[in-house]
């Protein structure tokens, strides 16, 4: 059972993540869980996550329905679903400790990524043939660790420029492979009732970022708000390898 401290520590990592949500249109999972798994375990964390990641997509999606690019959408989601069903298996396979080890080394290069990589004037348009690609690697690091946003954005700020068009299709992709993941964890009895308890403590502070970060997502400066997360990422994937 998780003492009130635990529960207010998880909710206050839950509410940044989300308020980052709401603001960026990913990355809630990316700086959420690797802090939650230096106290918690990676197979409750995990599911844990995926009910957020329902929740606030129903939210997120239901909004921003009217600017989803579904022909992007449907090229990353038929790599996905092969790479989520894999990933999932990892997840299922490995022990708490391997899993850690391995989800640190993967966030410490996403961190490098958003610090080095993410420059406007190296946006150049891609090829379509890479989304069935992206999305086969975002299912896998989906699919064992919850992140599978890095990789899809990555494809994605290459071909979206407009914001809003840019965030509503994530939203839309997140959120098919949310009821997706649901089916295979289910399948797998990652989701137990000590997982939805969890979620449900920690629902208010998820509803309250999302909420923060939509209002506030055009008053921040957002390159110097990814490259702090950047930085927070790199100490807890740190922290988890060891």
């Amino acid at each position: 059972m998780a003492t009130v401290e635990i529960v207010l520590l998880a909710g206050l990592i839950v509410l940044i993540g989300h308020f980052i949500k709401g603001f960026s249109g990913f990355a809630s999972a990316l700086f959420a869980i690797p802090l939650l798994a230096l106290f918690l375990d990676i197979r409750l964390v995990v599911p844990v996550f995926l009910l957020f990641d329902f929740i606030a997509g129903v939210i997120l999606t239901i909004q921003n329905r009217r600017f989803i690019v579904w022909r992007s959408a449907l090229l990353l989601l038929s790599g996905l679903a092969i790479g989520t069903a894999l990933g999932t298996y990892f997840l299922v396979s490995f022990g708490n400790e391997e899993l850690k080890r391995v989800f640190g080394i993967v966030i410490i290069l996403f961190a490098v990524k958003i610090l080095i990589f993410d420059n406007e004037n190296l946006r150049k348009e891609i090829s379509k043939m890479w989304a069935p690609v992206s999305g086969f690697i975002g299912g896998c690091t989906g699919g064992m660790f919850g992140l599978n946003g890095p990789p899809m954005v990555l494809y994605l700020t290459h071909r979206l420029r407009e914001r809003q068009v840019f965030r509503a299709t994530l939203y839309g992709i997140f959120f098919v492979d949310a009821c997706y993941r649901l089916i295979l964890y289910s399948a797998n009895r990652l989701i137990t009732i000590e997982v939805v308890m969890f979620a449900l403590y920690l629902t208010p502070f998820l509803l309250i970022g999302l909420f923060l970060g939509s209002k506030l997502q055009m008053k921040v400066n957002e390159g110097i708000f990814k490259k702090a997360i950047a930085l927070i990422l790199i100490v807890a994937g740190s922290f988890l390898i060891i």
